[in-house]
Parts: C-alpha cells; sequence; structure tokens
C-alpha cells in the first residue's frame, strides 16, 4: 500500500528561540516600566492625598486662630521673622517666619476655659535639628495673656520657640510664608499692628507651606555630576518627583530649577539667604509639594472701637 507524503515533525530552530526569547525579554521590559510608571503615580498621588489633608486641617486650625483675632483697640498682631543659627560652619542664619496675635480667649475655650481671658497666638516655622538639610516643622503656641511674659516681645517669642514647646502642625516642612494682604490683596510680608493705635490689621493673611514627607523625603532624586556656584544642567538620578517646584533645595542651598526630570537646569542660585556652593554628586535634590490657603480676617480687618 503506498501512504500519502507526510512531512516530519519538526521543532523550533535556535534562531527562532532566541528571536522569541527576545520578544518575551522586551515585552516584559515594556511591562515593568509601565507598572512602574503606575506605581510612581500612585505614590505620588497618595503622598499629594496625604498632604492635602495635613494641610487641609492645619489650614482649619490656622482659620480658627484668625477668626478669635482680638480686633478692638487692645488687639495686636506681629508678623516678623526669628533668627536661627546656620547648619554649617560660615551658613548665614536661618531666618524663619513667625506670626503673632492677641485672641479672645471665649473663642479659644481650649486655652482659656473660663472664655473671660484673652489669649496670646503664635504660628511659626522652627527647624527640625535632624540631619544638615533645612527641614523644620510648622508648630502653633497659644497662652492665657501674660503681661510678664507676653508673646509680643520677640525674646520671650524666640525662647519659646527654641524651647520645643507647642503644637507640631506639619513636619517635613522647608518653607513658610505668611503674606499679609489688603483688600485689593496687596501683599507685604512685615507688619507691625500694635495694640491702641489707629490702624487697622490686613484684609487676609495666606498661608504658604512647602513640604517634603514619605519617599519623596527618604529616596530623593540625587546629582549624576557635582554641582559648581554657576548654573547648570545636570542629569538627575532616581525617582521623580510628581512636579518639579519652582526652587529646589540641594544639600542647604535654595536653586531655582527648570526644564522636565531627569534633566534639571539649575538657573539663579542662593536663594531665600542661602549661599552658593559646590554640591558634589549624589547629593540630594528635594522639590517640595506647595500648599496655599487665603484666609479672610473678620471685618476686613478693621479695627472697632
Amino acid at each position: 500500500m503506498n501512504w500519502p507524503n507526510q512531512q516530519p515533525n519538526r521543532g523550533m530552530t535556535l534562531v527562532e528561540i532566541m528571536l522569541a526569547l527576545l520578544l518575551f525579554g522586551l515585552l516584559a521590559t515594556f511591562v515593568i516600566q509601565v507598572m512602574d510608571s503606575v506605581l510612581n503615580l500612585w505614590s505620588a498621588g497618595e503622598r499629594r492625598g496625604q498632604g492635602d489633608l495635613v494641610f487641609s486641617a492645619a489650614t482649619e486650625r490656622f482659620r480658627g486662630d484668625l477668626q478669635a483675632l482680638h480686633t478692638g483697640p487692645r488687639g495686636w498682631l506681629i508678623a516678623d521673622y526669628w533668627e536661627v543659627a546656620g547648619t554649617k560652619e560660615g551658613e548665614p542664619a536661618w531666618r524663619l517666619p513667625r506670626l503673632r496675635f492677641l485672641a479672645n480667649g471665649a473663642a479659644l475655650p481650649e486655652v482659656d476655659a473660663s472664655g473671660r481671658s484673652a489669649v496670646e497666638v503664635m504660628w511659626a516655622m522652627i527647624p527640625e535639628i535632624r540631619g544638615q538639610q533645612r527641614f523644620g516643622r510648622l508648630v502653633r503656641f497659644a497662652q492665657v495673656e501674660d503681661s510678664s511674659n507676653s508673646l509680643q516681645d520677640a525674646g520671650v517669642a524666640a525662647e519659646m520657640l527654641r524651647s520645643g514647646q507647642g503644637l507640631v502642625v506639619m513636619d517635613g516642612v522647608l518653607w513658610v510664608e505668611f503674606a499679609l494682604l489688603d483688600e485689593q490683596q496687596k501683599k507685604y510680608p512685615y507688619t507691625r499692628v500694635d495694640a491702641f493705635q489707629p490702624f487697622d490689621f490686613p484684609a487676609m493673611i495666606s498661608l504658604t507651606v512647602e513640604m517634603v514627607a514619605g519617599n519623596a523625603r527618604k529616596h530623593p532624586p540625587r546629582l549624576d555630576a557635582d554641582l559648581g556656584v554657576e548654573a547648570q544642567i545636570l542629569r538627575l538620578r532616581g525617582t521623580a518627583p510628581s512636579r518639579l517646584a519652582p526652587m529646589v533645595l540641594v544639600d542647604s542651598e535654595w536653586i531655582q530649577a527648570g526644564g522636565s526630570f531627569p534633566n534639571i537646569s539649575f538657573a539663579r542660585r542662593g536663594l531665600r539667604e542661602t549661599m552658593p556652593a559646590v554640591h558634589v554628586a549624589k547629593s540630594p535634590v528635594f522639590s517640595p509639594e506647595i500648599y496655599r490657603s487665603l484666609n479672610a480676617l473678620v471685618a476686613a480687618g478693621r479695627r472697632l472701637p
């Protein structure tokens, strides 16, 4: 009997196996990159969400204190800075913002249970005293009015800040600004409204906080090469920040940044009263998340008779 011709069973050749492995490797690399991007976006979103919640809670407390502002003849408000020695030898003093004012005790029963006394309130940034970077905390102090130990006294306020007392409102803070605005929203950072003076208070006070938390702090991107004292474009290594801030902190120097990760341009140097310096490769680069709130004062800040 003549059987029909049959092709013998044939396996894959070595070239075909190598091509299949190559395609599989490319597909696996693509999948891993997509998953890594998704995880980075999820992590950044979660970090931003947590920061939003923390800042929202801080804003509510800050707004509540401002609503209690004593706007009568005895009322006062001071927005200024206090100084802390630089984190490194030869570095200029670190000038940190603070806001102090007199509030009605009846509106702050947790400070004055009787509700009959006035309360002195201070919001400020203090150093975290951890590592060499300029990390700090946003803190709140409140005490029943004390003429012998008043927060109106700059020295008394500074001592209280150095003592580490008070309520920590936010951690991982790199920068805080209390900006005072008039009804046309013209901003002025320094203000002193003394008691028994015929001057109104600001109409609004904005609070800006720049902070870094979570993995963005533990594992920040780092310089791929040395950064000199002149403007440069350098490559960063590590996880990209959720967004590049207009100013970044490299070691203890604030620098204007631009471009897109990982190739970042470093332009104006030594901002926010820091000193231009040489930063070696692998120095951390912190790009903070920026949070802002605008808070109106009672009666647009007009002093009551």
